[in-house]
């Protein structure tokens, strides 16, 4: 008996030896746009707002360009909040920025970025006139990229509650390319308030660094 003994024991510390150890660190992370942090980013205007409005929350805006400008403005504060603003230019600004130049540039809310809102991919080559108008705006700022949030989505989730959902993209202005493609989803709410687009603004900034 005393050789099947020595031999269960030995499996049994082995068994105990490959378990990985318990640990009470939190989960990683992803935040794909991280690497950005520390460098002169531009985040362009919210240029569109769309939705099937099931729920009827797109009565209830009666001016979209404000509703989109308060957006605009909870994502500056939202990444401000983490420490951006010394790099970063955001929508009000680039828009002024825009309007004080406008015979050499476009309103950079009236951004040619329709095909935006297909399906696209990254690396995929910003065309013409976009790739144009983002590289005039960039270069005010002597960057490099640009963040356009191209269009806020108001979805239902059922249940009498909705989302709203942010699609953005990271454009190279100088090699007119898109780097990334992703979506900004805002926590479940039943009304239609400005705690839904901080949502999104916050969610967006968790993107690049954590609060």
């Amino acid at each position: 008996m005393r050789p099947i003994l020595l031999i269960a024991a030995a499996a049994l510390s082995l068994a105990c030896a490959s378990k990985p150890p318990e640990t009470d660190a939190p989960p990683v992370t992803y935040r794909p746009l991280e690497r950005m942090a520390g460098q002169e980013i531009l985040v362009l205007p919210v240029q569109y707002l769309t939705g099937n409005d099931t729920l009827g929350w797109q009565a209830k805006i009666p001016d979209r360009a404000a509703f989109l400008a308060d957006l605009d403005d909870q994502i500056e504060a939202a990444m401000n909040a983490r420490g951006l603003g010394r790099a970063w230019t955001f929508g009000r600004e680039v828009e002024r920025a825009s309007k004080m130049n406008s015979i050499l540039m476009t309103d950079a809310r009236s951004l040619s970025a329709e095909w935006l809102r297909g399906r696209v991919l990254p690396e995929a080559t910003v065309r013409d006139p976009l790739a144009q108008q983002v590289r005039g705006l960039v270069g005010l700022k002597g960057s490099r990229y640009a963040l356009l949030p191209v269009e806020l989505r108001l979805e239902n989730r059922g249940n009498g509650t909705g989302v709203a959902i942010l699609r953005v993209v990271m454009i190279d202005s100088r090699m007119a390319l898109i780097r990334w493609v992703g979506e900004v989803v805002s926590d479940p709410m039943r009304t239609l308030s400005p705690a839904l687009t901080a949502s999104v603004a916050t969610h967006f900034a968790d993107l690049v660094i954590a609060p």
